[in-house]
């Protein structure tokens, strides 16, 4: 069972599918932020992954996601002369695909700010 997936199934039985689902979605932009700000670090972009990250922080996820297809636009233009830097940008390219896929179907809970915690009793 993937670490997702045990965050998710320990959730209290009252949690509401829709609960776990933001959850999971939550997890899974943070991996990929993790992932992205490694790759952008290594790239020498920061400050523009650093642009949607506070966009992102402040709940609008409209702006994180045009930030983050602009940075998409700058890896894409990176030259491939060398192998390793053309695989590192692709890989920060696939995060970027996934987070704006989840930021984009998940808008109104990104926005939303912290979710209230659910409890088990």
């Amino acid at each position: 069972m993937s670490s997702q997936a045990s965050r998710v199934s320990a959730l209290p039985d009252q949690a509401e599918p829709v609960q776990r689902s933001q959850l999971l979605a939550a997890l899974s932009v943070g991996i990929d932020l993790l992932k992205l700000r490694h790759a952008a670090g290594r790239l020498g972009l920061g400050k523009e992954l650093h642009t949607a990250l506070a966009a992102l922080a402040q709940g609008d996820s409209t702006v994180a996601t045009a930030q983050l297809v602009s940075l998409d636009h700058i890896l894409a233009s990176i030259p491939d002369a060398d192998p390793s830097t053309e695989d590192l940008a692709m890989r920060a390219r696939a995060s970027i695909l996934g987070i704006t896929q989840i930021l984009t179907l998940n808008s109104a809970y990104f926005d939303a700010g912290a979710p209230n915690e659910v409890h088990g009793n």
